[in-house]
């Protein structure tokens, strides 16, 4: 045997492996960030698209209502875990008189993830009588 053949190397150098690995971990790294943003995202979506048909639901539920009843309704808090299906959420609902022909219908929505609450969501009409 030649000693050509002993200097032959085949394969890569460490310098090549730790360069290809470094560039797999950012990609990898980049890609991970990028889902695990897109699914808060996502996830707060859900929640606020929620939120908003609970807040309409409260108003329409008042603007259905007729006026005797709306004037002794005051406010109402409806807790964390109290609504039907939507544990997360609590709601507040409140009708105040403007004057003899108006009323003001306000709803406002919070919501608990990952035991932050969030910010409202707040729906309010005015609704005249005439």
């Amino acid at each position: 045997m030649s000693a050509k053949y002993f200097n032959k190397q085949d394969g890569f150098s460490f310098v090549e492996v730790l360069v290809a690995t470094s560039i797999l971990a950012f990609v990898v790294v980049g890609v991970l960030t990028m889902t695990t943003t897109h699914i808060k995202i996502n996830c707060f979506a859900i929640h606020h698209t929620r939120a908003v048909q609970l807040a309409e639901d409260a108003v329409e539920r008042l603007r259905r209502m007729d006026f005797t009843a709306v004037q002794t309704f005051g406010t109402v808090t409806e807790a964390y875990g109290s609504i039907e299906n939507y544990s997360d959420f609590t709601r507040t609902i409140s009708a105040t008189i403007i004057d003899a022909d108006n009323y003001r219908i306000t709803a406002t929505v919070r919501w608990r993830s990952q035991g932050v609450d969030s910010s409202p969501i707040t729906f309010s009409i005015i609704r005249t009588l005439s």
